[in-house]
């Protein structure tokens, strides 16, 4: 245990990706540094969010596979799955990890003390166990790295048992028959996609008029009609009216209903009642900003979230924000990144300025969905010229050889006038595993005509992308 009462260079109020990041960095620029982390290091990310989510769909991907294993050449017999085996598994990784962070923490001098921080002082925090203080520490700077917690509407009897959040369902190790996904953003679409192959009847039910809002039209449209392909309810416009409990999940939802003739404006509401045995809320998530001794400060908020400037200081001098309180995206590259130019700023340096339009995404089901800048449709709306380029998985030799192409597809949006690309969105095979080749073009505003006249290895999926970027410049070769 760290002597109590001690004087740092830099405190970190929160162990996710934003913070354990944040605090390796500082120690090696020489900063004497403290990380408070009430749970586990690594946060959300590794303990209930990326790193479980994606061990589950991994297991569940290669069920998938097997399934069509004589495809291949290979002979099966009484195919079959053990959910608790996914879950002992996905626990291996997760622990691996775990210990992973831990060591560099201790590796890189990381003083950490186990409890819930609350600033007491634009200088002083107390840490504390079960409302009672066991330590002091006090720090010329402090980052606030808190993370954030499943949006829970107070309408909802949440119980974690038939009602249950990401947190809670990544604990389930019996597959529901029937299931209702609230929400169809990329947690929603996730968890869609796993229990649908392992064979629930998913039905997802999304506000807005399409899953995955926030992605390209053509990349939502075309995941919708992959799901609906294989069996999954998609109801979009819709909304939770009401939600009972009664030995299963008893859900009333409104319906936003298209009225003829087809290509109109026209449409009516109707309630619909679905009993399932569960219903997973994946409706966002909240800034984790409670019990951390803000009350007393004057800080600016941007709605629910900490407002901060280019290296990430608050209105309150001396005390940094990094991660989900600062808003969107909520995703923990950008709070690993947004940790690194923190602690570069307080070290003295002067960081390059994170461009959040540049900040890549993935949601990890099959196929992948990677998109990084603008969609088409912000694009315009932007009032921008705009060129785009667009290859399908089905022409592409490693995609055919690996049998997984279904309906996918790379876009490249561009600028007509220089050619600059604005955007990559892309829905296909492991594309997550090259979207940050187009971080980097678009960091160094590459050109289309530029990224025509790379050369990619063959035969790969990214080569994908050459032809997208051929399409652009108007010479697409296998398309």
């Amino acid at each position: 245990m760290p002597d109590r009462n001690s004087t740092f260079d830099l405190a970190i109020i929160g162990g996710g990706p934003g913070g354990y990041v944040a605090a390796i960095k500082a120690a090696q620029s020489g900063l004497k540094t403290a990380l408070v982390e009430k749970n586990k290091v690594g946060g959300t990310c590794l303990h209930q969010g990326c790193i479980p989510t994606k061990a589950l769909l991994y297991s569940a991907d290669l069920y998938k596979k097997f399934q069509r294993a004589n495809e291949y050449g290979i002979a099966t017999d009484k195919l079959s799955f053990d959910y608790s085996q996914f879950h002992r598994r996905k626990e291996t990784v997760v622990k691996r990890l775990f210990q992973g962070v831990q060591f560099l923490l201790k590796k890189n001098g990381v003083e950490v003390f186990e409890g819930e921080g609350c600033l007491t002082s634009p200088n002083n925090i107390s840490i504390r166990k079960s409302k009672t203080e066991i330590d002091k520490i006090n720090a010329k700077y402090i980052i606030f790295a808190t993370g954030s917690i499943p949006l829970i509407p107070i309408s909802i009897p949440y119980d974690k048992k038939y009602i249950l959040t990401s947190d809670d369902i990544l604990v389930l190790e019996k597959i529901p028959k029937s299931i209702i996904i609230a929400g169809g953003g990329a947690v929603g679409i996730e968890f869609a996609h796993l229990f649908n192959i392992l064979g629930a009847k998913v039905t997802i039910i999304e506000l807005l008029d399409d899953i995955l809002p926030s992605e390209d039209k053509d990349i939502s449209t075309t995941l919708r009609k992959i799901f609906i392909k294989r069996g999954i309810d998609v109801f979009t416009g819709t909304s939770l009216e009401k939600v009972e409990i009664n030995n299963c999940a008893n859900v009333t939802i409104k319906r936003k209903i298209s009225l003829p003739p087809i290509g109109t404006e026209s449409f009516t509401y109707q309630n619909e009642f679905l009993k399932v045995d569960c219903l997973l809320l994946a409706l966002g998530r909240t800034p984790a900003l409670s019990n951390i001794g803000l009350e007393s400060l004057y800080l600016n908020f941007k709605g629910n979230n900490l407002q901060i400037n280019e290296v990430m200081e608050t209105s309150q001098k001396g005390l940094f924000a990094i991660g989900d309180i600062t808003g969107p995206p909520l995703l923990a590259h950008k709070a690993s990144k947004q940790g690194l130019i923190a602690v570069d700023y307080i070290s003295g340096k002067k960081p390059i300025p994170l461009n959040y339009q540049n900040i890549p995404r993935v949601t990890y089901c099959s196929p992948q969905v990677a998109s990084i800048g603008v969609t088409q449709e912000e694009a315009e709306k932007k009032r921008y010229k705009i060129k785009t380029g667009r290859f399908p998985f089905i022409a592409n030799s490693k995609a055919i050889i690996d049998g997984d192409y279904e309906d996918g597809f790379v876009k490249i949006i561009a600028d007509e006038k220089h050619g600059e690309i604005l955007g990559l969105h892309a829905i296909g095979p492991n594309v997550g595993e090259f979207i940050w080749g187009i971080s980097l073009t678009t960091a160094l505003e590459g050109t289309a005509h530029e990224l025509s006249n790379n050369i990619f290895p063959h035969p790969t999926l990214s080569e994908s992308i050459l032809e997208a970027a051929l399409a652009v410049v108007g010479k697409p070769i296998h398309n």
